[in-house]
Order: structure tokens, then sequence, then C-alpha cells
């Protein structure tokens, strides 16, 4: 089994392999590794007795940080999807005109009889 400050590496590592999915725009490989993440920081901080609390805080701490990072590039990547879907909407009202506008005209009309 693997010690508290090995767990925590692992856990960074993933942060940051999950910073540059979400650059990407990859949120299936972010997720598993948030996930991961998660779970190996819940491992370690139940392993966390006898360990240098100094050394221990470090690690939080850049995790902390590393979290921040992951924070800021998901709300960049949240709004760049926000600004895709209302230009999608756009573009759909206007063609929604445009079926409209196409539209031909019945050349009939049940209000006037056509018999004389």
């Amino acid at each position: 089994m693997a010690d508290s400050l090995t767990l925590l590496d692992q856990a960074l590592f993933l942060g940051e392999q999950e910073l540059q999915a979400l650059a990407v725009g990859d949120v299936d490989t972010a997720d598993e590794n948030a996930t991961r993440r998660g779970s190996l920081i819940a491992m370690a901080w139940d392993k966390r007795e006898g360990v240098a609390l100094d050394a221990l805080q470090c690690k939080l701490l850049k995790l902390q940080a590393l979290q921040g990072l992951l924070t800021e590039e998901a709300r960049k990547l949240h709004a760049s999807l926000k600004n895709e879907l209302q230009k999608t909407k756009k573009h759909s009202v206007r063609l929604q005109g445009y079926r409209q506008g196409a539209r031909i005209a019945p050349s009939h009309s049940r209000f006037v009889s056509k018999q004389g």
C-alpha cells in the first residue's frame, strides 16, 4: 500500500492531466481523472497518521492551487460552450425565418369558390 504522500503525488499528477484535458475540451477524460483524484485524496487522508505535517501541508497546498487552476479552466470551457450554444440558437432562429419565407402559399383558398 502506498503512503499518504505518494497518493497525494499521484493525485497531483492526475490533476495536471485533468487540467490538460480541460484545456483541449476533453470533458470525459477530465471527469474520469477528477473522480480518481478524489478517491486518491480520500485514501491519502485516511492514511495520514504518522506523516510529517509539514510535508502533508505542502502537498495539500499544491492540490489547492491546482484546484484553483482547474476551476478557472472549467469556467473558461463553460463560457466557450455557452457562447457556442448561443450562436447555434441564433443560427437556428435565422434558418427558421428562411424556412417560413420559402414556404409556398397554396394556390387555392377554401373561402373562394372557383365554380363561379
